[in-house]
């Protein structure tokens, strides 16, 4: 009978029972067979031989069109490869996805262009540094079941990737101030610029005041207008329906428990094997 192991396996299933049955303490049998005290302990923890499945206990093959648009604008938004990806979607959103399902369903990446910024340690090693956050801003229609609409705010620093973000079921100029004044107070590093991602959001009185609140800090303001102007983005089913983790906090909770995922969540090859939160602190204690 051919028995198949897993790929990184350092026992077979006589060695798995006889860990089992001996009666050798974890470190004796370690030393005896040349593998770890964890492994030891692992199979003696067990009553069978034989690997686990790595396959996820629920897969879904099909996706509802809502959650493929939402995972699709979370890895533009993102930047995210694959497993990234897979981390934010399964622990983030609640969906339970395989990999291969996920991939199923992207979209084409967004093609490269040379005024593309860089990012991670690319970046510092051509002299970029993690000083500017780029604002954005959505119009978002909810379902009555989720008390209608919505505006969303999000600001990124285009390095590391860092990112915070905030839903609000209103919106003011003095809104807008105290929530980049908290991104800004979280935000591990010293930002020196702040770029608006178009205006049409703010009228002029509030890109003025905007302005000068920045200016007092010592940050300078640039606005950047969008090719075209971008529609409301529309959901009419309830959030639950298409985002499992809706159903037990807040959207507002949801997008905020995102960031912090992929803050400091999961380390990110871009990043030396970092999390953006440990990357921009690393660079802090460096003097970068």
């Amino acid at each position: 009978m051919e028995i198949k192991l897993h790929a990184n396996a350092t026992t077979t299933p006589r060695i798995r029972k006889y860990l089992q049955d001996s009666t050798k303490s974890d470190r004796e049998l370690a030393l005896e067979l040349g593998i770890s005290v964890t492994t030891v302990r692992r199979w003696r923890n067990r009553e069978q031989t034989a690997d686990r499945s790595t396959a996820p206990s629920v897969v879904h093959k099909v996706m509802r069109q809502e959650q493929i648009v939402l995972i699709n604008v979370l890895r533009h938004i993102l930047q995210a490869p694959l497993d990234d990806l897979l981390f934010i979607v399964v622990e983030g959103l609640g969906i339970p996805l395989s990999r291969a399902t996920l991939s199923r369903y992207l979209t084409p990446s967004y093609p490269k262009n040379s005024a593309e910024r860089l990012s991670g340690k690319k970046a510092i090693k051509a002299g970029v540094r993690p000083q500017m956050l780029t604002l954005h801003y959505r119009f978002l229609s909810l379902h009555m079941d989720d008390d209608g609409d919505h505006h969303v705010l999000w600001a990124q620093e285009p390095v590391s990737g860092w990112c915070a973000a905030r839903i609000y079921s209103g919106m003011s100029a003095p809104l807008v101030t105290h929530w980049l004044d908290d991104v800004l107070s979280a935000f591990p590093g010293d930002i020196q610029s702040v770029e608006i991602k178009s205006d049409e959001w703010l009228n002029e009185a509030h890109v003025v005041a905007l302005r000068q609140h920045l200016a007092a800090r010592g940050i300078a303001c640039s606005m950047t207008m969008a090719g075209e102007k971008r529609q409301a983005v529309a959901v009419t089913l309830p959030l639950a329906e298409i985002i499992p983790a809706v159903r037990a906090v807040t959207p507002d909770a949801l997008v905020v428990r995102l960031c912090e995922l992929f803050n400091a969540g999961k380390p990110q090859k871009k990043l030396g094997n970092m999390t953006p939160q440990a990357f921009l602190d690393a660079l802090r204690h460096e003097g970068g």
